[in-house]
């Protein structure tokens, strides 16, 4: 690509991101053996159909990329349309036949862009949407459909190089024990700082990594930060008893998870009980087996399960009580106006008693003022998180936050 790109009066080429869309659930069902059939089966094809036309490769996983020289918009969907017609043909697979098919993502040289990286992240971000939306389709990239495409392309291109260049950073926001005062535990944020786009708030740039499949390395690289910077605190006198870290649906499709964390805790030598995994309310409603598994095994090796922004979805309290869930968290919204508005204060209520019924910690998110905390106190709500008490803080902070409010400190059981 890149002689490509630096022949003189270079013409229009198309590149097409292909995603196999079957793998995941042979290899879950049937087996690695099964899917590398699969995927070597569809491989073949492809290189197949493309030979002496066009460039084929692998990037990794279940994902190809063709590149199409001298190609327009005419010339890649009929393409595509081929790709996905010899893709569907049964694949004999262990004495079944199985019917695969793409999910492709297309961007268009100079149109969606000029540099490398640059397009192909918009095939990426296409692929991404075929595979959300239409699933066994195709999808151009587009500026028209989307005015913050052109801004989603630049920041997943920055955030690829975000992570091999170490750009982002956790910060830590103090969880209180309402009872005490005392500090019980840290939710890990993520943060970053962009050298010239400058501070990226983690309201754009999670969405973007999901939809370009790099929250799993965000919040594997989440994981292991945390808890090595609950052992570097405690190797200079200061206690933080549990550090939460957020995980998203994606990581809950991979049956490797339970391991990857477990791996985690035995590299630093840091007890299952003081992590905590936080789950949207999406996920932990999800019926599909890996995710019931995922929850299970990680509850069994003693890492607490925390279901993140509880009250905004559509729970049912039938699932809930089948969770292994450690706490809930009642999102911000619900307390935001609870003083004078007896909805609020009904459902915050209502969820500290669910909690409390099915032998679980309730924490609430967005406590910023004493009257706040005085009502939640009154609930009986275990656990108090706001900017009443911290905002979210660099490691290097901590201890001079404790010091400032000795009270809240934590006592080390082996002290």
């Amino acid at each position: 690509m890149r002689q490509m790109l630096a022949q003189t009066g270079q013409a229009p080429f198309a590149i097409l991101m292909l995603d196999v869309d079957l793998l995941q659930d042979v290899n879950n069902v049937m087996g690695y053996n099964s899917g590398d059939i699969l995927l070597q089966t569809i491989a073949r094809r492809i290189a197949a159909f493309c030979r002496g036309q066009n460039l084929v490769a692998r990037l990794g996983g279940d994902d190809f990329v063709v590149v199409m020289p001298d190609a327009d918009r005419n010339k890649a969907c009929k393409l595509a349309h081929d790709l996905n017609c010899i893709s569907r043909e049964p694949i004999e697979v262990k004495g079944r036949d199985l019917v695969a098919s793409l999910s492709i993502g297309i961007s268009l040289y100079p149109d969606d862009g000029t540099e490398i990286e640059e397009i192909l992240g918009a095939s990426e971000i296409a692929m991404r949407q075929t595979k959300k939306q239409a699933r066994g389709g195709f999808r151009f990239f587009g500026k028209g459909g989307n005015s913050n495409m052109r801004e989603r392309l630049i920041i997943g291109s920055a955030l690829r190089e975000a992570l091999q260049k170490m750009q982002l950073h956790l910060v830590y926001q103090p969880q209180i024990c309402a009872l005490t005062g005392t500090l019980c535990g840290v939710e890990a944020l993520s943060r970053w700082q962009h050298p010239t786009l400058g501070f990226i708030p983690p309201s754009t740039f999670i969405p973007i990594a999901e939809e370009t499949g790099q929250i799993e390395a965000i919040g594997l690289w989440s994981l292991d930060k945390s808890c090595q910077q609950v052992i570097e605190w405690e190797q200079n006198n200061v206690y933080v008893p549990i550090v939460s870290v957020n995980m998203s649906a994606v990581h809950f499709c991979s049956m490797d998870l339970p391991d990857q964390i477990l791996s985690v805790l035995q590299k630093y030598n840091l007890a299952p009980h003081r992590l905590t995994i936080e789950i949207t309310e999406s996920v932990a409603m999800r019926q599909d087996p890996e995710t019931a598994a995922n929850l299970t095994a990680i509850r069994n090796i003693g890492v607490g399960l925390s279901m993140d922004d509880f009250g905004t979805g559509f729970s049912s309290l039938s699932r809930l009580a089948q969770l292994p869930l450690t706490e809930i968290k009642i999102d911000r919204s619900f307390i935001e106006n609870f003083e004078n508005n007896i909805s609020s204060l009904v459902v915050a209520e209502a969820a500290i008693n669910i909690g409390k019924r099915l032998g679980i910690k309730v924490v609430t998110e967005g406590v910023e003022h004493e009257a706040q905390e005085t009502k939640l106190q009154q609930l009986g709500c275990d656990i108090l998180q706001g900017y009443f008490y911290s905002k979210p803080l660099p490691a290097k902070d901590m201890p001079l936050w404790l010091d400032t409010f000795p009270a809240r400190r934590a006592i080390s059981p082996l002290a």
